[in-house]
């Protein structure tokens, strides 16, 4: 008859026993002897710097040791199925012990140590089967010797842990107990890499290896070299600590993986001790990987006094520990920073500026920290006391509504005469509009020895959108600045002034660029520019229709108001 390992998704096996038996026999046999193997897949660190089941690189420093002791149960160990459809539990249970230690005798360099001890395990079902014996209830498992070697350190101003790990198993272990391989004399070889970095309040770390042990011909099956990982998450501080773990191997000789989750707590009682208890559970019916397992131990560690000043440049350290320094580079020293870990002005004691209503104006200066607004009313939203649209900030009459060309206070006509006083150029004389609200000038007899129309009373004409002057244009222009040169004591105000087809604004600009090309040609003949004011109407004063083509030529011109002052005007 043949007897497999237990099967689960691949059919996963441990050996085949198969034996020969008489013709005649009613016993179970098998056709080969079990060999024995290292059953054990508990990894823990004894130095435990940051996790206590898998290696994060972080060695212990220079002169630092830990010792510890630890006890555990595991449960469901190795099962075999025999062909008649019984399962039977070779090693059901055990009871282990660990004695370990770990030092670090110079900088950068860990050593470590490892005995384990089988105090009791047991089984049931090996003695109904011809050829098993029923494995020891007492003995050692493989002793192993470590080491680690860090590459970098945080402390060092590293960006992670990383270091190189070599674990070997030496001879010692009981093979009648499963305690060690039968070849290489129990020899095993587990190199391995380790890294780690911490975030916040914790550490996440990872290693990934290989075990490298002799290859078992178990009937049926192999068993031998594996690939091993872990990844674990774990807290920091000097209190209660605790962390979650997954180690997982895989078969090189097998279509094997063995996959266990396991947890731990570890709490300073004293004195350097430490007590600490982990727990776990295996996936898989991988021999050596139980169904589930709890252990609990005590720790002592010896930590040397510190000889480095952890405030050089580069060196891991807390802001608290170092208050002179400014870890997020923001001018403010970590003594002062009320966020020294987060950049920010010193105007908000090193902690970034926030703006909580999204105006642009951090909080510090907004006087309205929950209302948005502009920074020119530092922060608040904009009012309108008196609903002219002119906001009160902008508003010389806040409290009587206006118009805006007033700075929101009401136009007023002092005059009288229908012009309101900022477009009134006599505002305390009642004129009319034409004449920007001054009278409108008495005529005067022509004199016979002089013209009845002076230069400056011709309006200059211009083409439909244009303020280019024509040819007759300039002849006309040369002979007012002849007549301004000859009477130096009259200054001249060019009024610019459109149709009223197209935009308001464009014609706006249009009169202005009209204005300005009159009085630039002025300059350009000679006349003094302290003379000359240039000012674009628009639309806003039609001499007459824009309804006729004829009109709207005759309202695209420059109008000349003549000012006086000094000597009369020669004529």
């Amino acid at each position: 008859m043949d007897f497999t390992l237990r099967t689960q998704a691949r059919s996963w096996a441990l050996a085949a026993l198969i034996a020969s038996i008489a013709p005649n026999a009613l016993a179970q046999s098998t056709t080969g002897a079990i060999v024995p193997i290292d059953l054990e897949r508990l990894r823990f660190t004894p130095a435990a710097t940051d996790s206590m089941l898998v290696d994060t690189g972080h060695v212990l420093p220079q002169g630092a040791y830990r010792l510890m002791l630890m006890a555990g149960y595991e449960r469901g160990i190795l099962l075999l199925k025999g062909s008649d459809g019984q399962e039977r539990s070779i090693i059901d249970y055990r009871v282990s012990g660990w004695l370990a230690g770990a030092w670090s005798p110079v900088d950068n360099l860990e050593l470590s140590a490892r005995l384990p001890v089988i105090i009791h395990q047991g089984g049931n079902g090996a003695d109904s089967l011809v050829g098993v014996s029923a494995p020891d209830a007492f003995g050692l498992g493989t002793p192993e010797l470590g080491a680690r070697y860090a590459l970098l350190r945080r402390e060092a101003g590293d960006p992670v842990f990383l270091s190189l790990g070599l674990d070997v198993g030496t001879p010692g272990g009981t093979a009648g107990a499963f305690g060690r391989q039968q070849g290489w004399a129990g020899l095993q070889i587990a190199p391995r890499v380790a890294v780690s970095r911490e975030l916040g309040p914790v550490v996440l770390g990872a290693s990934a290896g290989v075990r490298l042990r002799s290859t078992e011909n178990e009937p049926g099956r192999d068993h031998g070299t594996e690939l091993e990982q872990g990844l674990v998450v774990a807290t920091r501080g000097k209190g209660l600590r605790a962390e979650i773990a997954l180690q997982a191997a895989e078969s090189l000789v097998e279509p094997d993986f063995a996959l266990e989750l396991l947890g731990g707590v570890r709490l300073p009682v004293g004195g350097g001790f430490e007590a600490f208890a982990v727990a776990g559970h295996g996936f898989t019916d991988i021999p050596g990987t139980p169904s589930i397992r709890a252990a609990a131990g005590i720790a002592w560690a010896h930590q040397p006094p510190a000889q480095e000043d952890v405030c050089r440049s580069g060196r891991s350290h807390t802001p608290e520990q170092c208050p002179a320094l400014d870890d997020d580079g923001d001018t403010v020293p970590n003594g002062q920073d009320r966020c020294p870990l987060e950049a920010g002005p010193p105007e908000n004691d090193g902690c970034p500026d926030t703006d909580s209503d999204g105006d642009g104006i951090v909080d510090r200066e907004d006087a309205c920290p929950n209302e948005a607004g502009p920074p020119e009313n530092k922060g608040c939203p904009d009012t309108d006391s008196d609903g002219d649209g002119v906001v009160d900030r902008e508003d010389a009459c806040p409290n009587e509504a206006g118009v805006a060309e007033n700075k929101g206070c009401p136009d007023t006509d002092s005059d009288g005469d229908g012009v309101v006083d900022r477009e009134d150029a006599c505002p305390n004389e009642a004129g009319v509009a034409a004449h920007r609200g001054c009278p409108e000038p008495a005529p005067q007899a022509p004199a016979t020895e002089a013209p009845t129309r002076l230069p400056t009373e011709h309006h200059v004409q211009f083409p439909v959108g244009q303020s280019t002057l024509s040819d007759e244009e300039l002849r006309n222009l040369d002979a007012v600045a002849d007549y301004l040169k000859a009477n130096p004591g009259v200054s001249l105000r060019i009024e610019g002034h459109t149709d009223s087809t197209g935009p308001d604004e464009l014609n706006r600009t249009l009169s202005q660029e009209r204005a300005d090309a009159v009085r630039t040609h002025l300059i350009q003949r000679g006349v003094a520019s302290s003379r000359l004011t240039a000012k674009g109407y628009g639309p806003d004063r039609p001499l007459t229709t824009n309804d006729t083509p004829e009109g709207r030529g005759t309202n695209r011109r420059v109008e000349f108001v003549t000012e006086s002052g000094g000597a009369s005007p020669a004529r």
